[in-house]
């Protein structure tokens, strides 16, 4: 049972088509027009837009906490502990608070997950957050799923990437009726770069609005495979963008020099790259962080 903030949320979104959706434009100020996909997009963005703003809306604070090992957060059970943050300035995306959480409470006494909850959610109170983050590790210590991270986050990270002439995407392993809307967001200022897109996916079904709109718009063919059993893209001119949270990664066949950007962090597809492809840049949002944190760009928050 989570509490506050860690509740999942469960909001509706309208189907495209729907009266709720031309009610749910209207309130956002986005204009129907042109094609079913368009708008498509501009609801995906309109979602998204929602979902950063959630909290009060002069907040743009985001909280990620990450898992200390083998560290103990009291001396003495008399103690007291509350978390610090190390602040990044991530300028008109507001701040971004990083904070580790021992693995044990006292001792080598492990935390209660309800405990462990309250302190999280102090914590973001405190720091005036509006989304926030797990590390996967830190996820499984509180018993809840992995999710990804908050679409700004997913944002900066692709900002690290500078070659996109050939993109691989490894679609979802989840149903949603704007996956491709999303995606188009999340690389909108990549794709006039891009010469072509492979998509691995069982579903092409849910991207065909996708393909057809980036083929319309900027002429990028795309190629579809059910499995990633064959090289795509280019050496040394490919990205890899890894959806599905329990893909084994396909290391024989990426191309050399390709850039791996993992959106859900899996420990175990970072240990398969650095054992068996070393040429492959591994990208992930913990990976990411957590060299924001080393590189000091910070200031302590109690």
């Amino acid at each position: 049972m989570f509490c506050g903030r860690f509740a999942p949320d469960e909001g509706g979104i309208p189907v495209p088509g729907s009266s709720e959706l031309v009610q749910t434009y209207r309130k956002a100020g986005v204009q129907i027009e042109g094609d079913k996909f368009s708008n498509t997009i501009q609801l995906a963005k309109y979602r998204i837009g929602k979902q950063e703003r959630r909290g009060e809306m002069e907040n743009k604070n985001i909280a990620y906490f990450s898992l200390e090992k083998g560290i103990s957060a009291k001396v003495h059970l008399w103690s007291r502990w509350k978390p610090e943050a190390v602040e990044v300035d991530m300028g008109e995306d507001g701040s971004l608070q990083c904070c580790r959480i021992p693995e044990f409470y006292h001792g080598k006494r492990r935390w209660e997950i309800r405990r462990l909850e309250e302190t999280l959610e102090a914590a973001l109170s405190r720091w005036g957050c509006r989304d926030w983050y797990l590390q996967p590790e830190l996820a499984g210590l509180l018993g809840m799923q992995e999710r990804l991270p908050p679409f700004v986050l997913m944002q900066r990270l692709l900002q690290t990437v500078t070659c996109w002439e050939y993109l691989v995407y490894i679609g979802l392993d989840r149903e949603a009726w704007d996956e491709g809307a999303e995606l188009s967001v999340l690389t909108e200022k990549y794709l006039p770069r891009i010469n072509h897109f492979t998509l691995v996916t069982d579903r092409p079904e849910a991207y065909g609005e996708f393909v057809e709109y980036i083929y319309r718009e900027y002429g990028i063919p795309t190629a579809v495979l059910g499995r990633m059993e064959r090289r795509a893209g280019k050496d040394g001119r490919t990205v890899i963008l890894d959806g599905r949270r329990n893909y084994r990664v396909p290391y024989p066949v990426l191309p050399e020099g390709a850039v791996y950007v993992d959106l859900w962090s899996g420990e175990e597809k970072r240990k398969i790259l650095a054992k068996m492809r070393r040429d492959v840049c591994y990208i992930s949002a913990v990976k990411f962080l957590d060299t924001l944190m080393k590189n000091g760009y910070n200031t302590i928050v109690n």
